[in-house]
């Protein structure tokens, strides 16, 4: 309510008269008897504020009207008008009464009979705003002890009401005969209630009870995910969260299935003072299947196990583990859990203080394609890796060390055991010019002992490698400024010298047979990602970058570039576009004007025809209400010695804001070399203050042993302050 100049000064003259009163009233027997013979505490007192104040002695009772502010403690009560009966202790508060309490809840009513500590009483035509906005509404209320609130008769929502006229029907809302609020316990409870959903009954319950807002964490059931799938059938999924402790959590999520059984899933969450803690895991029970997903009338055990964990044993230090397993290869993707094709279970400690790193990790792979064979799959027994690096001396000069160690394991096939050492010197320099030129050199030092059991022999072998290599690199950043933009051009050169060889047939490749050549490694002083494979010869590695900024945020930028080389190098593969004496080409582009347009292509180009090698293109465009996106990936040849397969694929989202609370998405991914869809799916969805709906409905195209093609339509609902 708005208060004029002319109310602020009638409303400071009542408050001097309050003052007076309160020392005159004492001396004329305005409190009640019962305090008669003791002063009257802060505490206990009302403190009033209002336009007009008055006092009846012979009734002994207070009336205050107009902008009335009543005050007991942290307690508030508004009204036009209020009247205290000394005597009896009742306070009468009637028009626009409004009454908050120190939990941040706040009572609307027409008219309230309290007790003189506002804490107990009868109201009429209530209405509570809760401390997460969400309202209470009822014919009535009692209010016992300040804690518990009994309604009747009463309405809860959280949803906001439509502003426009005639239309108040919220989202949902839960009608009860009677409606228990106890904020010692902090439930509100439901005696007789009907959920509506847009003012239509959906459901009826006799009791029911819910955490007020107070409670952050509390143990009850999640949103459901119902859906229909043409592969597992009718699916019903309801979660329900246990509160353990205020650091501990549970979920246990049946999933029920027609065709496939329930699948029992849970995971737990443990915080500490030191670090984090998570388990999540799944068992089923069903029918065996083979390789054409035929039953074969044998039934099988089927679950996975992922756990995650970071402690910090200091603030340098960390301790970690992930594990993640399953019983089979393809149950993670039956049941729609994870679409990795590799588990990876790890355990590692690391080291940071400054410029200096340590590690140690041992690792464990569990791969799910239908090629993989378990025995091959190494282990690590452990990886130790060290990095450090001094601060710059006077002439600018650091220097680096860097360590790394490996023992490899597996059931069938070749061990290895592998110590690098490699120290590097690196300088920085800048000319008058501009001219920014980098010097470095290191030495690397390899040693291999290598077990190979293959064919059933037992062939031991140590060997080992030294690798000096040293090169220079210049640029010469080019700035200039236009009207509403500026600009950079640099050409970039390095000169690398190293021998020629470093790969001998002793030594296997663990860690470098997954290899591209793109934009991000061509200024890379070798190219391998691991240890196991060397770089050798002297080379060039030269490019040009562009780059323009506008001043309201947008750029695009450019790079291209070339390795050339005196001599072939075979260490890497025919068609990877480096083992000639020039490379092929390769580079990137990146142009975003403005945030409704991003423009993103990667390419590689043969180095004799311009041929595209390799070309993805990431295309998103379109406002927030209408975004696009579309994606395109062309691989002409394999890429590496893993013999990767030449593909093309294309793939298109899009987004949709319709207005405030619906939105719609889609995607589909199809590969184009054969005509095949990959996946698609798409989903439409409504969302306000209170409600969450959609309609989500998934194809997929692929076969992998009993896993087939399939469509399925999932619903997710979630009415948010209910869990």
């Amino acid at each position: 309510m708005r208060r004029s100049l002319g109310n602020a000064l009638r409303r400071l003259l009542a408050s001097v008269v309050i003052a007076l009163a309160g020392v005159i009233l004492p001396w004329i027997d305005v409190v009640p008897a019962a305090r008669a013979q003791q002063p009257l505490q802060d505490e206990e007192a009302i403190l009033f504020q209002a336009d007009d104040l008055s006092y009846d002695q012979a009734r002994n009772t207070i009336t205050a009207q107009g902008n009335v502010e009543a005050a007991h403690g942290t307690r508030l009560l508004f009204a036009d008008k209020i009247t205290y009966n000394q005597t009896t202790g009742i306070v009468t508060a009637t028009g626009n009464v409004v009454l908050t309490d120190p939990s941040g809840d706040t009572m609307f009513a027409e008219q309230a009979r309290l007790k003189d500590d506002l804490r107990e009483g009868v109201v009429r035509g209530i209405g509570m705003r809760m401390s997460d906005n969400s309202a209470i509404a009822a014919v009535s209320a009692v209010r016992r002890g300040g804690n518990v609130t009994e309604l009747d008769r009463a309405v809860y929502s959280p949803c906001k009401l439509c502003a426009e006229k005639g239309k108040t029907t919220p989202a949902w809302q839960i009608r009860a005969k009677t409606v228990r609020h106890d904020k010692q316990t902090k439930r509100i409870t439901y005696h007789n209630a009907f959920l509506d959903a847009f003012g239509v009954p959906v459901m009826y319950t006799p009791y029911f009870s819910h955490a007020d807002p107070s409670v952050k964490r509390e143990s009850g059931f999640l949103a459901p995910n119902i859906g229909n799938s043409s592969d597992l059938g009718r699916k019903v999924e309801v979660p329900y969260y246990w509160s353990l402790s205020p650091s501990r959590n549970l979920i246990v999520s049946p999933l029920y299935t027609s065709r496939e059984g329930t699948v029992m899933k849970a995971m737990y969450e443990e915080r500490t003072m030191r670090g984090r803690f998570e388990l999540e895991g799944s068992f089923t029970r069903t029918d065996e299947r083979d390789l054409n997903s035929n039953k074969t009338g044998n039934t099988q055990s089927r679950g996975h196990i992922f756990s995650r964990g970071r402690y910090a044993l200091s603030p340098n230090d960390l301790l970690g583990f992930d594990i993640q397993r399953t019983t089979d290869d393809t149950y993670l993707s039956r049941y729609n859990l994870t679409n990795l094709d590799t588990l990876t279970s790890r355990l590692f400690t690391e080291h940071k203080a400054g410029r200096d790193f340590a590690s140690v990790d041992f690792l464990m792979f569990q791969g799910l394609k239908q090629d993989d064979h378990p025995g091959q799959t190494p282990m690590i027994l452990p990886l130790m890796q060290y990095s450090g690096k001094t601060n710059p001396d006077a002439a600018g000069g650091r220097l680096s060390f860097d360590a790394n160690a490996l023992v490899l394991r597996r059931r069938d096939g070749q061990d290895s055991q592998r110590i690098s050492m490699t120290g590097g010197w690196q300088r920085n320099y800048i000319s008058g010019l501009g001219e920014v030129y980098t010097l470095f050199t290191d030495l690397r030092g390899d040693a291999y002992f290598v077990n190979d059991i293959s064919n059933h022999t037992d062939r031991n072998n140590l060997t080992g490698r030294v690798l000096p290599q040293a090169g220079a690199e210049w640029r010469l950043p080019l700035a200039s400024r236009g009207g509403n933009y500026s600009q950079v051009v640099e050409p970039i050169a390095q000169l690398i010298i190293g021998p020629y060889g470093g790969n001998p047939e002793d030594i296997p490749n663990e860690d470098s047979g997954s290899f591209e050549f793109d934009s991000t490694n061509l200024f890379q002083p070798t190219r391998f990602p691991g240890q196991d494979r060397w770089e050798g010869g002297p080379r060039a590695n030269v490019g040009m970058k562009w780059g323009a900024y506008l001043d309201n945020g947008g750029y695009a930028n450019a790079l291209i570039g070339q390795v050339w080389r005196v001599k072939d190098n075979s260490a890497f593969a025919p068609e990877s576009g480096l083992d000639g004496q020039r490379s092929d080409y390769v580079g990137s582009l990146a142009v975003s004007p403005s945030p409704w347009f991003e423009l993103l292509h990667r390419f590689r180009l043969d180095r004799d025809d311009m041929s595209y090698q390799r070309s993805e293109v990431d295309l998103n465009t379109g406002p927030s209400q209408l975004r696009l996106g579309i994606g395109y990936v062309r691989l002409a040849k394999e890429l590496s010695e893993t013999g990767l397969e030449a593909r093309e694929e294309v793939a298109a989202s899009v987004r949709a804001q319709f207005n405030e609370n619906w939105s719609a998405t889609a995607f589909t991914r199809r590969e184009l070399g054969q005509n095949s869809s990959i996946g698609s799916n798409a989903g439409v969805f409504y969302q306000n203050e209170c409600l969450l709906f959609g309609v989500i409905y998934d194809r997929r195209y692929t076969r992998d042993r009993d896993i087939q093609p399939s469509s399925s339509i999932n619903f997710k609902i979630n009415l948010l302050n209910l869990g």
